[in-house]
């Protein structure tokens, strides 16, 4: 039977740096990585997306437009998220590197840096998050096993491609909210592809014919115009340690 597997974890990055030429050599760099990037350019902007979307890691430069880094990294922290964060600083600022980390941090990079190094950081940073948190999700007879990059159902592993474990993984994390078309393009193929809805259409098809239980009905809603929901109606959704 198929089973999907990745070297390195695929992670939804936001890169908040207000360097356009900086921003776009780390997105190309963390794009390679295999992970899907988004860019905001200003400290409000990054600040909404963050509030907003599903991130798994975020990559903050202090200085920024509208909005510090500090400022971010405090709000967010005055939240409770738990996103990982890898501050960029100015090389040689230690007040800078011990503000950060005081506030939350998980990692810095002073600048100018390596882009092996950044890389590194991020993948560790990755797995330090991905290692403390619940690894699988418990819907029904369904078990999605984020570590393993498989689903069981019944305790039956299930064949998914790469993109319908992504667009999965999404929904069942939002369990109960809308996922819009956009979101899904972005887990699924990355930010800003041009993918048609009738592209999603077919692998949201693909998904119910392989998760659904006969007779019931079915666990991905519909949201017209909008996108679709994972609901699990009278199934309950539960972490596994």
């Amino acid at each position: 039977m198929f089973t999907f597997l990745v070297l390195n974890q695929p992670m939804n990055v936001l890169v908040i740096e207000d360097d356009k030429r900086i921003a776009g050599v780390l997105q190309q760099s963390l794009t390679e990585d295999g992970h899907n990037v988004f860019l905001s350019h200003r400290g409000d902007e990054g600040i909404d997306l963050i509030n907003h979307e599903h991130f798994d890691l975020v990559v903050l430069d202090v200085m920024l437009p509208a909005i510090d880094g500090f400022t971010i990294l405090t709000k967010v922290r005055a939240k409770r998220l738990s996103i990982p964060i890898l501050l960029l600083t100015a090389r040689g600022d230690m007040s800078d590197m011990v503000r950060g980390l005081d506030l939350g941090a998980d990692d810095y990079l002073t600048k100018p840096f390596q882009l092996d190094n950044l890389l590194a950081r991020v993948r560790a940073v990755g797995r330090r998050s991905h290692n403390a948190s619940d690894n699988k999700i418990a819907v029904g007879s369904l078990i999605l096993d984020q570590a393993e990059q498989i689903l069981r159902k019944d305790g039956v592993e299930v064949p998914l491609t790469r993109k319908e474990f992504l667009i999965l993984d999404l929904l069942m994390r939002r369990m109960s909210k809308v996922v819009t078309r956009d979101q899904m393009i972005a887990a699924g193929w990355g930010f800003d592809a041009e993918v048609s809805d009738n592209s999603i259409d077919f692998y949201i098809s693909s998904l119910r014919s392989k998760i659904d239980m006969k007779g019931q009905p079915s666990l991905i809603r519909t949201m017209r115009s909008i996108g679709y929901c994972f609901s699990p109606n009278s199934a309950s959704q539960s972490p596994i340690a």
